[in-house]
């Protein structure tokens, strides 16, 4: 059984690609998705943290993206991939209640990319990740 915080990764993906592609309001479809999903009190405040706060600051993550795949505009970008990065960039650079390891942050964002991603989604989204690691987190514990 995959873990709590892969099954939340899932569902933020999910609702972050969902309300990318549509017109659909944030709040609605985090709702609905947290009463379809059944999670645990902490899964649940880490989903809300995870959307709510890759929402907030997907400017800033975009520009981020853009940065490391100058060739890759985030508005033509597959709605997995971007969503996939974003997650995992906001974890990585922004939340600081969790403070994942790097290495599991990439991992996780890899393995997303396999699943849900087309077939060359798991390197895009490496790459990116890794470049930005190099750039922004230098010195950063592993």
């Amino acid at each position: 059984m995959a873990s709590l915080r892969h099954r939340v990764r899932i569902t933020a993906l999910q609702i972050l690609f969902e309300v990318d592609l549509t017109d659909h309001a944030l709040d609605m479809v985090l709702e609905r998705q947290l009463q379809e999903e059944l999670l645990p009190s902490d899964g649940k405040r880490f989903l809300q943290r995870l959307v709510l706060g890759v929402w907030e600051h997907r400017s800033y993550l975009d520009r981020v993206i853009e940065e490391a795949a100058p060739n890759w505009p985030v508005t033509q970008m597959p709605g997995v991939d971007k969503a996939v990065l974003r997650i995992a960039l906001f974890e990585l650079l922004i939340d600081d209640v969790e403070q994942t390891p790097v290495k599991a942050v990439i991992n996780e964002a890899v393995e997303l990319a396999k699943h849900f991603g087309s077939d060359n989604s798991s390197r895009f989204v490496n790459g990116v990740l890794g470049t930005v690691v190099g750039r922004h987190m230098d010195g950063q514990q592993e």
